[in-house]
């Protein structure tokens, strides 16, 4: 950003004076527009007040997604074909889902469904069913009606354990099976 802080530069003035591939520098123009740090249209890169203030205080700038806002972006990820799957159904285990949806490529697709479940579950938008008959069946779920707030899939990000809604916009918290135990304690007191 320090090659802009005087005046918007063109692509090419970037990578001659960054000594970068054309494609490395347009990758990373673009990843400084998306965070808002400069602009970056017509091939020019113009830095933006917020660009200016990283600038000041010297915060290094890495690479990578921001943990603050992960989102599921692609409509075919395992956990989008589930959100789908849920709101098609009118309950579901996670055998079901990786009975529907998985053709045994996915890696760790048990796990990774099932800390989805938790986190759709622990956020409120699923409905834990009673088992039925017995013996061990598993946990069956149905997603709430008032929490089918749209074809996008709700994000969960472990780092931050959060959960953010792109139907709506909103972002919650999604406690700890530990906090949980601990609420569950507290309401049986």
């Amino acid at each position: 950003m320090r090659q802009v802080a005087e005046h918007p530069r063109l692509l090419r003035e970037l990578v001659a004076a960054l000594g970068t591939s054309r494609e490395g520098t347009r990758l990373s123009c673009k990843a400084l527009h998306r965070r808002g740090y400069a602009t970056f249209e017509v091939g020019i890169l113009t830095i933006t007040d917020a660009g200016r203030a990283v600038l000041s205080s010297d915060i290094e700038l890495r690479s990578g997604p921001s943990t603050q806002k992960v989102r599921t972006r692609a409509g075919n990820t395992l956990r989008a074909k589930a959100w789908r799957a849920m709101r098609m159904r009118d309950g579901f285990s996670l055998d079901d889902l990786l009975t529907m949806l998985c053709d045994g490529s996915e890696v760790d697709a048990a796990k990774n469904l099932g800390a989805y479940i938790r986190a759709l579950a622990s956020a409120g938008y699923l409905l834990a069913l009673p088992r039925r008959g017995n013996g061990p069946h598993p946990q069956r779920y149905r997603l709430r009606r008032d929490r089918n707030t749209g074809p996008e899939a709700p994000a969960f990000n472990k780092v931050t354990r959060t959960l953010t809604d792109p139907n709506t916009g909103e972002v919650l918290r999604v406690p700890t099976l530990a906090e949980l135990a601990q609420q569950e304690a507290g309401h049986d007191a």
